[in-house]
């Protein structure tokens, strides 16, 4: 799918491969974009699923994805990973910025789950991304979009949070989006700051 995207799409996914590889010198690399977002969403992705009766899920954008290989603690209960705390074992790990997880997903699945991801694509592709992963789904969608800038920066000097919107831009943009998938439930979570979430779908 990648070819529908912009030469600046393009070029981002070679620098984040070489960050995941190499760090910086702010973030070793085994630290970098190591998929800890995801603990924030852990329980009301498992609310999603088991409301939808989901048995399959994507992670679009799942970075070194540690939780899916290491024990989680959830409410006060140890886990063995994020999957058996979901109880879905058919889980897909995609991440182009990444070599592990390069692979595109090769089927849809019940729920496309996306964490702190869209804010990372260029603005002239940004659109087309959201709908890529609506595309992907059988009965959900479950993103999550940072609104403020980040602590990190690109070699080239721009902030790493390249599309940086409003949470009522952000679903206005949805809204005409769902409009073309209209069996799909949108669980869209917006993060005006750090741990300051506002759901708006």
């Amino acid at each position: 799918m990648n070819h529908i995207y912009s030469k600046d799409y393009q070029n981002l996914i070679n620098i984040y491969n070489k960050l995941h590889n190499e760090g910086n010198s702010n973030t070793p690399a085994e630290q970098m974009f190591d998929g800890k977002s995801l603990k924030m969403v852990f329980v009301a992705v498992k609310q999603v699923i088991e409301h939808t009766k989901s048995k399959s899920l994507i992670d679009f954008g799942c970075g070194k994805a540690k939780y899916y290989f290491n024990e989680v603690f959830i409410e006060n209960n140890r886990y063995k990973n994020i999957y058996s705390y979901w109880g879905i074992d058919d889980i897909f790990l995609y991440d182009p910025g990444f070599h592990k997880f390069k692979n595109y997903p090769p089927n849809k699945a019940d729920g496309v789950l996306c964490v702190d991801v869209v804010e990372h694509i260029p603005e002239q592709d940004v659109v087309r991304f959201v709908e890529e992963i609506f595309s992907l789904a059988n009965k959900f969608v479950f993103i999550v979009i940072a609104c403020y800038k980040a602590n990190k920066y690109l070699p080239d000097g721009r902030n790493v949070h390249l599309s940086i919107k409003t949470p009522l831009e952000w679903k206005e943009i949805i809204s005409k989006i769902r409009i073309n998938y209209p069996s799909i439930r949108p669980y869209i979570i917006c993060a005006e700051a750090r741990k300051k979430f506002i759901q708006i779908t």
